[in-house]
């Protein structure tokens, strides 16, 4: 059991966890417990009691002059004293719940329980949870975890705790009551709902409470033993941080043969274009303008020219309409996604149901769907499963999908069918990244993830990484000037399928100086790879 008393900042939604949670990791981390939450909960009953609206801010600020709020502490749980009144129980009803969510909005309430809550958790030793612990009340604890879970799994956990404390309600009432505070609490002016820039998150949607418990655990017990390296190191005058890439980052075979195709392309008197960009990198975006290729967004808008088709893909309608319009095409579309669009085709032929795992926002999936037809579907991370009339079905997924998110799917739909056709259509330099990402992260104080803010792929690393370490997705070193480094010890670098090498060699020096230590690298060779040097 580590010695070293710090804070834990628990942040989340209702019902996603964090109470159950938090209260077990205090126990095993010998922790005190602190329920931020009831604190508001309390100030909403009182203000029930005294007949005061939440819009009635004048007369909220009068109440909390006189208002007088206690915790005590067992193993078990809070107490909160009211005026001097036990009133664990009653603040725990759906009414308290609402009316908790306004009130905590009200400047004036928020200060008065900010101020008791760092007053008790400023010597450490504390597992405080609530909304904005990491964020507002403790932006600088040293352990942040961010909670998550699919509206209604919540919902559901949410309708059994209250059934279990016989609380009278139903399923409806309280998936509606849940969706409704996470709008007011994601949208109130001061100190909204949002993950702290170094929170890790943490997803309980399919995590037991003895999981959960157990990751946080780990992960705590972790940036324990990380500050005090720090501190032994700040001692002794050796302050040394490392930073090492991850074994496969940057540019994929699909992405190097797009730029290649394009900068290839002989720019004459005859226009040229990228129907949409070729791939998500600015700098990549910006070069290619410089060379005189130029962006398009709509196909009906180019005639009598070259056009690149970007690497993710168009529609087949699209592509009709270039050829149609007398222009030259010049295919960059990567081979994994053009397989798909070949699969596609032949599972129309059969007449077979398709499904399709990916963002339907994004360009490659909007190509894809565009050879299926009205069996076709799209279905995201955390969507729910279309009705499906038929016992038969195929599925495929975005090319930069996670292999576990397929399979995950997979295993949801196998009691549905009679006959379900699998086609692993995620590219296996995405896997790999993904791999190398989280491996290196686990290993890693913190993570750099360098690509487009719009890069699919690279929007994956960054969300894989933040689950075990404080994680920054970045485009360019200019963005690492605000970010302070002193508090790691190991740092690690991905980068996405679209970030060229030259912007890590760039990343990486900048990081270099950060750290104290002047040098440059010119290559990617000189910088130490994960498999290479551990911390």
């Amino acid at each position: 059991m580590p010695k070293r008393k710090i804070i834990v900042a628990i942040d989340g939604p209702a019902a996603s966890g964090k109470s159950t949670t938090a209260k077990e990791l205090a126990k095993k981390l010998g922790y005190v417990y602190l329920d931020t939450g009831a604190m508001y909960r309390a100030c909403a009953l009182q203000a029930i009691r005294e007949g005061i609206s939440p819009n009635d801010i004048s007369s909220i600020v009068r109440m909390l002059e006189k208002i007088d709020i206690q915790i005590s502490y067992t193993e078990e749980e809070n107490i909160i004293w009211l005026n001097g009144e036990d009133v664990s129980q009653q603040i725990r009803t759906p009414e308290i719940s609402s009316s908790a969510s306004a009130i905590s909005a009200i400047p004036a309430v928020r200060y008065k329980m900010v101020e008791l809550q760092r007053k008790l958790g400023k010597n450490g030793g504390f597992v405080l949870e609530g909304r904005d612990i990491g964020t507002y009340v403790f932006p600088e604890a040293e352990a942040k975890f961010f909670m998550v879970a699919d509206l209604e799994v919540r919902a559901k956990r949410r309708f059994k705790e209250l059934a279990e404390k016989g609380i009278k309600t139903n399923y409806t009432d309280v998936l509606k009551e849940l969706k409704e505070r996470d709008e007011a609490d994601a949208n109130r002016s001061l100190a909204p709902l949002k993950p702290a820039e170094d929170a890790i998150l943490i997803d309980t949607s399919n995590l037991t409470i003895e999981e959960q418990v157990h990751k946080l655990y780990e992960i705590t017990c972790r940036i324990i033993e990380k500050i005090d390296n720090n501190n032994s190191d700040k001692e002794l005058g050796e302050r040394k941080i490392k930073i090492r890439l991850a074994n496969y980052l940057g540019y994929c075979f699909g992405v190097k043969r797009a730029i290649q195709m394009a900068k290839d392309a002989k720019v004459t008197e005859k226009p040229v274009y990228t129907l949409g960009e070729l791939i998500h990198n600015p700098a990549i975006v910006q070069e290619l303008e410089e060379q005189g290729i130029h962006i398009v967004n709509k196909a009906e808008e180019v005639k009598n020219s070259t056009v690149i088709i970007r690497s993710h893909g168009i529609t087949k309608e699209e592509y009709k309409i270039l050829k149609d319009n007398n222009n030259e095409i010049i295919d960059a579309t990567c081979p994994y996604v053009k397989r798909t669009h070949t699969i596609l085709k032949h599972l129309v032929k059969e007449d077979y149901p398709v499904l399709i795992l990916g963002d339907k926002q994004h360009q490659e999936v909007i190509g894809m769907r565009s050879y299926g037809n009205e069996k076709t579907f799209v279905i995201g991370e955390d969507d729910p499963i279309p009705k499906i009339k038929e016992k038969r079905l195929a599925i495929m997924a975005q090319t930069t999908q996670r292999i576990e998110k397929l399979q995950e799917l997979v295993y949801k739909l196998l009691s549905n069918f009679n006959e379900l056709r699998v086609f692993n259509t995620i590219c296996l330099a995405t896997t790999q990244r993904q791999k190398a990402a989280e491996e290196l992260a686990q290993e890693s104080d913190a993570m750099f993830v360098i690509g487009g803010l719009k890069s699919s792929n690279t929007c994956a690393l960054a969300k894989l990484s933040s689950v075990y370490c404080p994680t920054y997705h970045i485009e360019d070193e200019k963005q690492l000037a605000s970010i302070d480094i002193s508090p790691y010890k190991c740092i690690g670098i991905t980068a996405g399928a679209s970030t060229p090498e030259e912007m890590i060699i760039k990343v990486y020096n900048v990081l270099l100086q950060k750290s104290g230590d002047f040098k440059t690298v010119t290559s990617i060779e000189e910088i130490p790879m994960f498999k290479e040097e551990s911390c």
